[in-house]
């Protein structure tokens, strides 16, 4: 049984990829696609940088260290989102919420302030 001790490097052949008539939210910096805009929950939240959106799901992305942040509703458990093709700063990932009324955005929804769409 082989096994390797080292990460594989992330390449192009790695990352999703959408048909071209699919609105899409993209990376601010390189482009990368990260989102169908059907997967956009809310255009109602901030982030660090300004206005963020609420994702249902990403893709083409990859998470940071998970870590308490306190934040306007609490202090989460979050990890910071990065683009998987140029590890630009996105926004981050909701793990845990502090109370019920938040938990909604626990284990799947993404705050993204750093896109195009």
């Amino acid at each position: 049984m082989a096994s390797s001790s080292q990460a594989e490097p992330l390449s192009k052949l790695d990352l999703h990829h959408v048909p071209d008539d699919k609105p899409v939210f993209a990376c601010h910096k390189c482009s990368e696609v990260i989102a169908l805009q059907d997967e956009l929950v809310s255009k109602a939240f901030n982030g660090r940088s300004g206005r963020a959106y609420l994702m249902n799901t990403t893709f083409n992305t990859k998470l940071g260290k998970r870590e308490q942040r306190r934040l306007l509703t609490g202090t989460h458990t979050v990890a910071d989102l990065h683009c998987a093709s140029c590890n630009a700063a996105l926004g981050w990932h909701y793990i845990t919420a502090p109370s019920s009324d938040q938990r909604y955005k626990e284990g799947e929804a993404d705050e993204v302030s750093q896109l195009k769409d």
